[in-house]
C-alpha cells in the first residue's frame, strides 16, 4: 500500500470502524486522546487492524464487501431512520445515484423457517423503526 492510499481511503468504513473501536475502548476512560489528537502512525495502525476485521466480516457474510460483486448487483440501503432503499440501475443511466424506497409488501409475506429449510439464508443488516 503505498503512502496516499490508506485502508480507509480504499473503504470508508474502515476508519469509521477504527474510530468507533478506539472511542469504545478508550474515550470516556481517563485522559486517553481523542481520535483525532492521536498520532498519524497510531490511526494507521488501529485502521490496519480494522481492515482485517472488516475483511474478516465480509468473508463471514455478516457485511457486504464494499466493491459492487458485478454489473447485475444493485445495492441496498439503510437510512439511519431505519428505512431500506434499492439502487435503481437505468440503462442509460438517468442518474449515477436513483434509489428507490423499499416498502413492506404484507400480501408477499413468507415462513422465513420454510425459506431457510429451503436453503435460503438471512443477513441482518438494520433495525426498521
Amino acid at each position: 500500500m503505498n503512502s496516499h492510499s490508506t485502508p480507509a481511503a480504499i473503504d470508508p468504513r474502515v476508519g469509521e470502524l477504527a474510530k468507533r473501536r478506539y472511542n469504545a475502548a478508550h474515550v470516556g476512560r481517563g485522559d486517553e486522546p481523542l481520535w483525532d489528537q492521536l498520532p498519524a502512525q497510531q490511526r494507521d495502525d488501529l485502521e490496519q487492524e480494522a481492515t482485517a476485521w472488516l475483511r474478516a466480516a465480509v468473508e463471514a457474510g455478516i457485511a457486504p464487501p464494499a466493491a459492487r460483486p458485478s454489473r447485475e448487483h444493485d445495492a441496498v440501503w439503510l437510512d439511519s431512520n431505519g428505512r431500506l432503499w434499492g439502487e435503481y440501475q437505468t440503462c442509460p443511466p438517468s442518474h449515477g445515484d436513483a434509489i428507490l424506497p423499499l416498502v413492506w409488501a404484507a400480501e408477499e409475506c413468507s415462513s422465513m423457517r420454510e425459506l431457510r429449510d429451503n436453503g435460503t439464508s438471512f443477513r441482518l443488516i438494520g433495525w426498521s423503526q
